[in-house]
């Protein structure tokens, strides 16, 4: 059976027209790995749980066995192919339980996989907007944005990955930068949740 390519329109709720991502991935991909992909995307530390939401669903990794919903279903077990999505299905995804940073994860299109094409999957084909902040409500990065917005410029610090303090703002968006870390970024976030 030939792959699939499914293309996403992810936007970050509230701010969908400054911060989102355009992205292809293969039907095999399991919501998981989505999931890792947008924690990587929007340059999120990836060091909160999350959970995505479809149709009557809850899927989440039950890391401590606490995971109460009766309509729980682990994301690592199953592939986008499987999920019955069509054009337009939208699922909604939680990063973050004390802060509810909420990302609208909306299928656009779905394609014959080319032959000899799967290594160039996952990808970034278009976006804007660095991503958002860990640690902030959303009330709270929507200032920051404003601000921002009001000085063409920003006074923002934040906490990167290499565990440095470095200026952010949210219009830095390298699409370049971004894909050519991409599947070496989500493999590591994979393994801090699945290990």
């Amino acid at each position: 059976m030939k792959a699939n390519v499914y293309k996403f329109l992810i936007g970050y709720k509230g701010y969908e027209e400054k911060i989102w991502r355009e992205v292809e991935v293969s039907g095999n991909y399991t919501l998981s790995k989505l999931a890792y992909l947008v924690l990587v995307s929007f340059n999120t530390l990836a060091n909160h749980l999350f959970f995505i939401e479809y149709n009557v669903n809850h899927y989440e990794i039950d890391l401590c066995g606490e995971c109460e919903k009766d309509n729980n279903v682990d994301p690592t077990t199953i592939s986008l192919n499987k999920m019955e999505l069509e054009i337009g299905s939208v699922m909604k995804m939680v990063y973050d339980y004390g802060c509810e940073q909420e990302f609208v994860i909306t299928l656009k299109e779905i394609s014959d996989m080319e032959k000899g094409t799967s290594l160039k999957y996952p990808r970034i084909v278009a976006g804007q907007g660095k991503g958002i902040l860990d640690n902030m409500f959303p009330e709270e990065f929507g200032k920051v944005i404003k601000q921002i917005d009001e000085k063409n410029k920003s006074e923002q610090m934040y906490l990167s990955s290499t565990g440095e303090y470095e200026l952010w703002d949210y219009r830095d968006f390298d699409i370049d930068e971004m894909n050519r870390t991409l599947k070496t970024d989500i493999e590591s976030v994979q393994m801090g949740f699945e290990g």
